[in-house]
């Protein structure tokens, strides 16, 4: 009668402790799938706007106005809560030719890990001029 006793607690120990070891590995690995999918999102939203500050560039005529569309479509980006920055770092507009964009995003990671705190995404874009008549 006491080795049934026995071996029942047993199991119930050898499940709780299974359990306990299995919380360890999987909740890290959780938390790190989510780092992962802020971080696909994240540089999403940076191609996105950097192709749309080119697009704004490549539609004016002069590289003045270029600049001006380009800032304007960054006031507009909604930023989230995980964007710490997103800034427009060069402009080139090549008359009658191309325009090309770079943008630089730093990222705060929503679960910290040790050394991973802040991501830079950096960004470039070219786009044909539109904008500008032909000569």
């Amino acid at each position: 009668m006491k080795s049934k006793v026995r071996s029942r607690r047993s199991r119930r120990g050898v499940s709780l402790i299974e359990a306990a070891l299995g919380a360890l590995i999987l909740i890290p690995i959780a938390l790190l799938i989510v780092d992962l999918i802020a971080i696909v999102i994240a540089n999403s939203m940076n191609d996105t706007a950097v192709k749309n500050c080119a697009r704004a560039g490549a539609n004016q005529p002069n590289p003045q106005s270029a600049g001006e569309a380009a800032d304007k479509v960054l006031a507009t980006f909604q930023q989230s809560g995980i964007v710490k920055s997103l800034t427009l770092d060069d402009l080139a507009y090549t008359e009658n030719e191309v325009c090309t964009a770079r943008t630089t995003m730093v990222v705060r990671v929503p679960v910290p890990f040790p050394g991973l705190n802040e991501i830079t995404f950096r960004g470039m874009a070219v786009e044909p001029i539109v904008g500008a008549a032909p000569r």
